[in-house]
């Protein structure tokens, strides 16, 4: 995707975003000051002719962190025997769990390359990019990984997925919602529980060569991307300085809103003035069931109340029974619609559903899932975090704009330290 005006990296303003609390903020000059959400009209959704849905099978349930752990990410990647494409957000070179299988590949002749976001929340990002991500990719290098960051005109490369073997037969992707970084994956020094997030394996030839013609277009130097006619694929951004189109806005409002019985929602953090709140809410008012399980940071009260007013049953901070007595970062941003019944379906990505930049300029994947399995597996996710749960909102954000200063879910990572909590980053 190209920008339809000139955003070239040398007049570039970086917009934070900050991922886990879903915020935003802009740097200009390497200084961070709270700004309102950079956003910009929505662009017109047309699908393109030839638009195929993914056959139900093709896209399943992989993994439910941080129940499952880092385990089944390495063993995918391990599984390779061609190449290793990852797109990420953030990831730590000192993740060894996923680290050491990356190198493992690489060594063994598997071309391995790891494209990561220019820009990082809350901090410097000169349009040559953030100081911490080209120190990761020089760590990366150092094991023989093949690392670069993302192309400059997206305010942050978001995406989360891994395609293996790409342009062969047995090619596949994970599409996920995590980070490659401990803190999502179970324990860490931010925590003994870890983030709630989910990732499906889409082995779709037509799919995954389509999410392997982005990453290409992703790698430098950079090339104009394809046209999707990927239709369970949803791509952001969706907004009007892009080219093509993004379908992120147009498959989530359809998800949503079409939702007749219940509609479950992990939210990470809720905008006050998203543009999807609105569906949310039509939603409740006509009957339908609607369920939150959210973070009590990141949402204010009187978002909370307004959802209340509609209907709506929002719930905060789950616990896990890694650890019953912690809270359980709700870094998941997933959408289930009519759990249960022979139309049920969920959507499992990168997406902010209720962030409005992370859906109209910023580097997004995600994946509408039919099958029946899967789905239901994510519904009993949610319908155990749901009850593990409180009503109670504790020390929720103020009252104000999105921006970094409205989110109490913004702590920093420790000087020396190249992990992140889930509650600061992407």
């Amino acid at each position: 995707m190209f920008p339809r005006s000139a955003h070239l990296a040398a007049t570039l303003t970086a917009v934070v975003f900050v991922a886990a609390g879903c915020s935003s903020s802009a740097t200009t000059g390497g200084s961070a000051s709270p700004l309102p959400s950079d956003e910009m009209p929505t662009a017109t959704y047309t699908p393109p002719s030839g638009a195929v849905t993914t056959p139900s099978g093709d896209i399943v349930l992989s993994n439910i962190q941080p129940n499952d752990g880092p385990t089944p990410v390495a063993e995918f990647i391990s599984s390779a025997t061609k190449s290793v494409d990852v797109s990420i957000y953030r990831i730590d070179s000192n993740f060894n769990a996923v680290v050491d299988a990356l190198a493992a590949a690489a060594k063994a002749g598997k071309p391995v390359r790891v494209s990561i976001s220019r820009q990082l929340v809350g901090a410097p990002n000169p349009p040559a990019g953030n100081s911490s991500q080209l120190a990761t990719i020089a760590q990366l290098k150092a094991k023989g990984i093949q690392a670069a960051l993302s192309r400059p005109e997206f305010h942050y490369g978001h995406e989360k997925s891994i395609v293996i073997d790409a342009g062969t037969p047995q090619a596949k992707a994970m599409v996920a919602d995590w980070n490659l970084q401990s803190s999502y994956f179970g324990p860490s020094q931010y925590g003994p529980v870890g983030a709630r997030g989910f990732a499906v394996i889409d082995s779709n030839p037509a799919d995954v060569a389509m999410i392997a013609a982005y990453f290409n277009a992703n790698w430098p130097d950079y090339s104009p991307w394809p046209v999707s006619n990927r239709a369970s694929l949803v791509w952001s951004p969706s907004g009007v300085q892009f080219s093509p189109v993004g379908n992120s806005v147009a498959a989530l409002r359809s998800l949503m809103s079409g939702a007749t019985k219940t509609l479950d929602i992990y939210a990470e953090y809720i905008e006050p003035t998203s543009f999807m709140l609105p569906d949310v809410i039509d939603r409740a008012k006509a009957g339908v069931k609607v369920r939150i399980v959210a973070n009590s940071s990141g949402q204010s009260p009187e978002t909370v109340k307004q959802l209340r007013d509609a209907g709506v049953d929002i719930v905060f901070d789950p616990t896990n029974t890694i650890d019953p007595s912690a809270t359980m970062f709700v870094h998941a941003k997933t959408v289930v619609a009519d759990g249960g019944r022979p139309e049920a379906r969920a959507f499992v990505g990168s997406q902010n559903q209720f962030l409005n930049e992370s859906l109209e300029a910023i580097l997004e994947l995600g994946t509408l899932v039919t099958d029946s399995s899967s789905v239901a597996t994510i519904q009993q996710t949610f319908d155990t975090d749901f009850t593990r749960s409180t009503k109670t909102q504790a020390s929720p954000s103020p009252s104000a704009t999105s921006s970094a200063a409205t989110s109490a879910s913004t702590s920093a990572t420790p000087t020396g330290s190249t992990s992140a909590n889930p509650s600061s980053t992407g």
